[in-house]
């Protein structure tokens, strides 16, 4: 390793280097919106699992705002198992639904954030070392690999790699919270980082410690706190209406594909994964350069950049979750690290081996470098979808089509955000749960692969579970479509038989006792009403039943009324009647008649249920209330009830919570989702529930 002499440049030379670093800049940009153009123009595959989640929540957001629904944008739903999202990113590419590719329009604003994440590395560098090779450090990281995968991916990573790069630039310019401007752009880009993502934060540690440590001079601690105050002003309403949701499905993300830390090598994922995907050279080179460089000047802040390295990799390294996109933001330095370390030979011998990696990750000509070339390949989403609305019943108000296949560009996510960028209303994506497609009148299948085994548990099942000749599924659906997919495979589309026979001959049917699932039923008398052959399901079905379990919720006294109600038995080899369970194909409305939910009942169902939870007393008088203690410490809540219209749902009022001696503000309820049960049908529940009346008093929660 060879160190650089540095000679004092004149100002005449350094603005000249500066000039030409600039143009240079322009051009690497350029080139950069070359190969996105080429990119978008030929690539045809539709967003895969993450992305496609994103583009959809853009569409959420767009949809409020057009709709005037400010407090629905406010506290978005979030995604099914997915944290609520900080909502920046999202709001920005809501403007990319104006073009008729929304989801390539999506790759230029990317583009936007490549351009800041390039200044920001271009202006560190230039602060370090006033020369050319702030132009290389630039190259060497933003034309890896990795950035360019990010670039076109409609993922929020690549603004989080941008808005740390530029956070750093205005820590570092505001020497210790020395100087007021750069300070305040720091804690309005440390705010904006935040409500682009939660862990922005993760790769700001070194930035809190030079904060703690401006309360050694009382000039740099006032201009801190200031900085502090105002990101905290920016960001803390957003997290304050979402804390109710965030902590637990952030854990609950961060164990997805999870390594203990403990795991033999689990130190090393990170260093092999940047090996490949910044290219080996650079990352090898750029790290030992961290812990050895030469800067020409400003040695003294040399420091956070290493700092800004290590604490990134150690706090990833700790989350279970290891996905190199998620530490990106931390690794910004190594090319500046790299240029201050080797001689210039070695760094545009470097640049150059870089930027054929950049042109190569677009063209695919040498497998040996990471690449993703645009392609043209048609999946068939927008067809299915169209076939599928073309072939439902048109009495559902809701058609659901249960998914069994989990693969890059045929899964969930991509087909909701297709849906709802079709404007299609009644076509709802389901994915298989342990009774396979209950209420879906369609069901697709990719067949054979249903995708890469990390991601398909279950799947398989199900799919043999659809191919069983001799099975139920067979009896109650048929194919109806077929499409040869670009990997070799083909999705079938199967839907409910019409025209099926009535599944039981008499009229009533009694069992003292009846399984299915976690349901449990006791003394269950069932009077089946006129059958409709055109929709193969019962016009009426009723239920009464002495005593119901539902996942340890005990029910009495329930009495059920169904209409267009339509289902298969699955039977013993004995004989028809000999069920052993049923697969409900079809059911229009549900009305509860009768139900009665005592305390004690509710007060072992919510100690069962609730992990950490311990109920000393449930009352039941016109409101619930509740008394126990949570993970040790003592808790008291008290909720209401409501039944309310426009639109029809079941509301769970907070209206009050101690925990541990302290009162917990009710705002953060808000956001919960489940306290609110729909009523009308929506694709959880397919079907229109009506509850006549609720009455809460003397112990019992009751219908009517």
């Amino acid at each position: 390793m060879a160190s650089n002499l540095y000679v004092q440049a004149t100002p005449a030379s350094k603005r000249k280097a500066l000039v030409f670093s600039l143009l240079g800049l322009v051009f690497f940009l350029a080139s950069e919106a070359f190969l996105l153009r080429s990119y978008t123009r030929s690539d045809t595959r539709p967003p895969s699992w993450d992305q496609a989640i994103h583009m959809e929540i853009a569409l959420d957001y767009r949809d409020a705002l057009k709709a005037g629904r400010f407090s629905d944008a406010w506290y978005l739903a979030p995604k099914p198992g997915m944290p609520p999202f900080p909502p920046i990113y999202h709001l920005l590419l809501t403007s990319v639904y104006a073009s008729a590719d929304p989801a390539h329009a999506a790759l230029w604003v990317n583009w936007l954030y490549l351009a800041l994440l390039s200044l920001s590395i271009f202006a560190v560098a230039w602060r370090f070392r006033p020369d050319a090779t702030a132009l290389a450090a630039v190259i060497l990281f933003v034309a890896s690999p990795a950035i360019q995968d990010l670039l076109t991916t409609q993922l929020v990573d690549l603004p989080m790699v941008a808005l740390a790069a530029a956070a750093y630039w205005a820590l570092i310019a505001s020497e210790e919270f020395s100087r007021w401007i750069p300070a305040l752009a720091f804690g309005v880009l440390h705010s904006v980082g935040m409500l682009h993502k939660w862990s922005f934060f993760s790769y700001m540690l070194p930035a809190y410690f030079i904060a703690l440590s401006a309360f050694r001079e009382k000039r740099a601690a006032w201009i801190m706190l200031v900085c502090a105050a105002l990101s905290a002003a920016l960001m803390i309403p957003w997290y304050a209406a979402h804390v109710a949701l965030l902590p637990s499905r952030l854990v609950q993300a961060s164990t997805d594909f999870a390594i203990s830390v403990r795991t033999p090598g689990a130190w090393l994922v990170y260093f092999r994964q940047a090996s490949h995907s910044i290219g080996p050279v650079v990352w090898i080179l750029g790290t030992i350069g961290l812990l050895a460089p030469q800067y020409q000047r400003r040695r003294d802040q040399g420091w956070v950049l290493l700092a800004w390295v290590v604490t990134s990799y150690i706090f990833w390294t700790i989350v279970p979750n290891r996905q190199l996109r998620f530490v990106l933001p931390g690794l910004v330095p190594i090319g500046i690290a790299f240029c201050s370390t080797w001689p210039k030979s070695v760094t545009w011998g470097a640049v150059v081996f870089q930027l054929f990696g950049m042109f190569n990750f677009f063209g695919g000509w040498v497998g040996f470098f990471e690449n993703r070339p645009p392609v043209k390949e048609d999946w068939k989403t927008e067809e299915i979808l169209r076939k599928v609305e073309a072939e439902r019943d048109p009495t559902r108000p809701i058609s659901n089509v249960t998914l069994v296949a989990n693969d890059t560009y045929f899964n969930a996510p991509t087909f909701h955000w297709m849906e709802r960028r079709l404007g299609l209303e009644h076509a709802r994506m389901r994915g298989v749960n342990r009774r396979l497609c209950e209420l879906s009148e369609f069901v697709l299948l990719k067949d054979p692969k249903v995708g890469p085994a990390t991601v398909i548990s279950g799947l398989p099942e199900a799919a043999a579970e659809i191919r069983d000749p001799m099975g139920w599924f067979g009896r109650a659906y048929e194919e109806v479509a077929r499409w040869p997919l670009p990997d070799a495979n083909n999705a079938i589309l199967y839907h409910q038989r019409r025209g099926l026979k009535k599944p039981y001959k008499g009229k009533f049917l009694v069992y003292q006792n009846y399984a299915a699932g976690k349901v449990v039923i006791n003394d269950l008398k069932v009077n089946f009403g006129p059958w409709d052959a055109e929709k193969s399901a019962y016009k009426t079905l009723n239920l009464n039943v002495g005593r119901l379990d539902i996942r340890g919720l005990i029910l009495n006294g329930t009495h059920l009324e169904l209409s267009g109600v339509g289902f298969m038995p699955i039977v013993q080899a004995g004989g028809e009647d000999a069920w052993t369970d049923i697969r409900l194909l079809r059911l229009e409305r549900l009305r509860v008649n009768s139900l009665d939910l005592g305390a004690e009942e509710l007060k072992a169902f919510l100690s069962l249920r609730v992990k950490g939870l311990s109920v000393a007393e449930v009352a039941l008088d016109k409101t619930v209330r509740l008394t126990g203690s949570y993970k040790g410490k003592p808790v008291a809540a008290e909720a209401g009830v409501r039944l309310l219209e426009g639109p029809r749902r079941l509301k769970i009022d907070i209206l009050s919570m101690r925990l541990g001696g302290l009162n917990v503000p009710l705002s953060i309820f808000r956001e919960i989702k489940e306290l609110t049960i729909p009523l009308d049908p929506n694709p959880e529940t397919p079907f229109a529930i009506e509850i006549p009346r609720l009455t809460i008093a003397n112990g019992h929660l009751t219908i009517p």
